[in-house]
């Protein structure tokens, strides 16, 4: 499956570059192809076969992709152990996936009772496997994790065969070919860097460029402009701070920057206004999931501010309603046929999330008159506004565009109710006086028929994928609401009578 699409190019292109670090090093495709066969072999000579769990506990490297490929050729599945794991997290993620080895590059901490410990090096120094036709394996070959927002990580499993459409779907429906050049600066323990990096270049013939996700934000985008990368997935503060190292110096280089993707779930019409004016380029929305795999986007070649996304090739999708009065404003569901295998050992989240042959995303999408889709925020984030349903993230937007803020993250005062109590925390700028910032963002909720509290930070919590921490941050405003008399920040409005949403 993977490895065989991989021995496919190799053949076609086997000096074409393949995987290249901003330290210097890299391989070609029949490099690559050869680092993997030693890399199965060596895990053949630890006894992992089809059907093993491979824990991986590695910083990003050649060896690191060579790995991931050659636990694919063997049938086994590997599992990253994610950075921000402690020792407990750690303990849970083994016990859970129940590994035969834990591959590391480095001296992190296992709990005792861990699997042995397998140096990735004296994995690649193994002699070749045997290229001759073998099984094809079509099973489980990764097990990664949700972001763990609200508890520890729940395990998503994808299929080798699924996977592997899946992608070659959305390879096509992007345009991406064997000129592209993938810059990555995600750590290759999540989806973000394997599914629109790793395989997205390797599986077109294209290269990729393995950057330090620690750099700096000028090192990175002048990183960028030097390895000539013509298409990479960041996240919305990423490209935040390329247009802060960018501002007042010369201009990037990112001329041949033609795909430059962003979750449209999270990505404000200000950002991509800034990237298009600081950095000339037009970041091209997307949307997805770790469970479904990519299923909107948007490849036009202009400012994307207030366009939607069209769904990939493949996919369908419905809107769900929020209340009878708008059939153009609901909870987004897709459809296809290559999705991953679901949450291992989580009836209860396969129930809410994979109906029948529905995957229900737990987003609020609009549907515009051209018959694409905008991703406003979580079903769970409604708020009852003056004018109808308003997602948080909405709100959010009218908030950082009205206001001076420099990030606003809204949450319903009440989780899963639908109502007007709102708690909005707010990253102020630094030059503008709190009390004119407050009553700014008060103004903005009395215009919506918000009423709520207002709190001041400069240091909003996120996830490792770059979204805000909402139930760390809910849990750090109880604990300053208990030491804050409940009316300082209190911002009064009149609720409305809105009909309330079927959420």
């Amino acid at each position: 499956m993977l490895y065989q699409a991989l021995c496919d190019i190799a053949a076609r292109q086997p000096h074409a570059r393949a995987v290249t670090t901003t330290d210097g090093t890299a391989v070609d495709y029949a490099e690559l192809v050869e680092l993997v066969d030693r890399t199965a072999a060596g895990l053949r000579e630890h006894g992992i076969g089809a059907g093993d769990a491979v824990a991986c506990s590695l910083r990003n490297s050649i060896g690191y992709v060579a790995l991931i490929l050659a636990v694919a050729r063997t049938g086994a599945r590997y599992v990253p152990l994610m950075d921000n794991f402690d020792a407990a997290d750690t303990a849970t993620a083994l016990r859970l996936t129940g590994p035969r080895v834990v591959v590391t590059d480095h001296g992190r901490a296992l709990p005792a009772g861990a699997p042995p410990r397998v140096r990735l090096d004296d994995l690649t120094a193994a002699a070749p496997a045997s290229r001759a036709p073998g099984a094809e394996h079509a099973g489980i070959f990764r097990a990664l994790w949700t972001s763990g927002s609200t508890g520890f990580p729940k395990q998503m499993v994808w299929r080798q065969d699924r996977f592997l459409r899946e992608r070659r779907r959305w390879l096509a429906d992007t345009g991406i070919t064997a000129e592209d050049v993938f810059f990555c600066r995600h750590t290759l323990d999540v989806a973000h860097a394997t599914d629109l990096h790793v395989f997205a270049a390797l599986l077109s013939g294209a290269e990729l460029v393995l950057a330090d996700p620690h750099a700096a934000p000028d090192v990175l985008l002048r990183q960028i402009g030097e390895h000539g990368a013509t298409a990479m997935s960041a996240l919305p503060r990423h490209y935040e701070e390329y247009v802060r190292a960018a501002a007042g110096g010369p201009a990037p280089g990112l001329t041949r920057l033609r795909r430059p993707l962003c979750g449209g779930a999270y990505l404000s019409p200000a950002q991509m206004r800034d990237a298009a004016e600081v950095l000339g380029i037009h970041i091209r929305q997307i949307y997805g999931s770790t469970e479904f795999g990519l299923a909107l986007g948007n490849m036009a070649d202009v400012l994307q501010a207030d366009l939607g996304m069209f769904a990939v090739d493949g996919v369908g999708t419905r809107l769900e309603p929020l209340s009878a009065d708008r059939s153009d404003l609901g909870e987004l569901v897709l459809s296809s046929d290559c999705t991953s295998e679901g949450y291992v050992g989580s009836d209860e989240a396969n129930a809410r999330t994979f109906r029948g042959a529905e995957f229900w995303t737990g987003d609020v999408a609009a549907r515009q008159a051209d018959g694409s889709l905008r991703i406003l925020g979580r079903v769970t984030e409604v708020l009852a506004a003056a004018g109808g349903p308003l997602p948080a993230p909405v709100l959010d937007e009218e908030i950082a565009a009205q206001c001076p803020v420099l990030e606003s993250v809204t949450l319903p005062a009440r989780p899963g109710e639908y109502g007007n109590d709102v708690l909005v925390a707010v990253h102020a700028d630094p030059e503008r006086p709190e009390h004119e910032v407050r009553k700014s963002v008060e103004a903005v909720l009395r215009g919506r028929a918000l009423q709520g509290t207002v709190r001041l930070t400069d240091d909003i919590p996120h996830t490792p994928v770059g979204k805000p921490d909402k139930p760390l941050l809910r849990k750090r405003w109880q604990s300053e609401a208990d030491e804050t008399p409940p009316s300082h920040d209190r911002a009064s409005a009149h609720p409305d009578d809105t009909e309330k949403p079927h959420v």
